[in-house]
């Protein structure tokens, strides 16, 4: 397949470009800096930013599916350090991607979005209302109502709690209550997850909370 992946060189997006290679897919990755992305054979490297419109639609011109693995930016890695930006970056993205028409999207949502935010742990809401993790989930919120309006093929993964860790656990793909979720998930397992969801045109206008146990 041909793939635009978007945030390529963050720590989720990584994954689904190596992964992608490995699986002999074309990947185009849209980046601010292409210099943080490793060149490699069947990745093409364009200079951008998925927020701008013009960008957007050079990048995604013949491709098969998009994925995104973008995140709000912030002052550390901590989920609820201070954002550089209250803005909607993640809204504006999706936005862009609903006006290209009718695409194939895997976007990388998170759980205690949308519904699933009364059935989350008590903790995760606790800081979802009351630390800077508002800010992210308040802009993830825009972007399933975006896509939800939309008539685009969208799929919005809710992951749980993501970890770097290397140790291959049992995936655990359902709703927010069943089966019930573990509270983390790899990275490298939502990458693949994502890219599973493209090759199959599995769970469109769904969102899948996947974890890990």
């Amino acid at each position: 397949m041909k793939l635009l992946v978007l945030g390529a060189s963050g720590r989720t997006g990584r994954h689904i470009v190596e992964q992608g290679l490995a699986k002999g897919h074309q990947i185009t990755a849209l980046v601010r800096d292409p210099s943080k992305v490793e060149p490699q054979d069947g990745l093409t490297l364009i200079k951008g930013t998925p927020t701008d419109a013009a960008d957007l639609t050079g990048a995604a011109d013949g491709v098969d599916a998009i994925l995104v693995a973008l995140n709000n930016p912030r002052k550390s890695d901590a989920p609820w350090a201070k954002p550089i930006t209250t803005e909607k970056i993640l809204t504006k993205v999706a936005q862009n991607i609903i006006a290209l028409g009718n695409k194939r999207v895997v976007f990388l949502s998170a759980a205690g979005v949308g519904d699933s935010f009364d059935t989350a742990p008590w903790f995760m809401r606790f800081m979802i209302n009351k630390t800077n993790l508002g800010y992210a989930y308040a802009d993830h919120n825009s972007v399933e109502q975006a896509f939800r309006a939309s008539n685009t093929d969208w799929t919005l993964v809710r992951a749980m709690g993501l970890s770097n860790g290397e140790k291959e656990k049992t995936l655990i793909v359902g709703t927010a209550t069943t089966p019930k979720p573990g509270m983390m998930v790899r990275r490298s397992a939502v990458a693949g997850f994502m890219l599973s969801c493209a090759e199959n045109g599995s769970h469109i206008h769904d969102t899948p909370v996947v974890s890990e146990k």
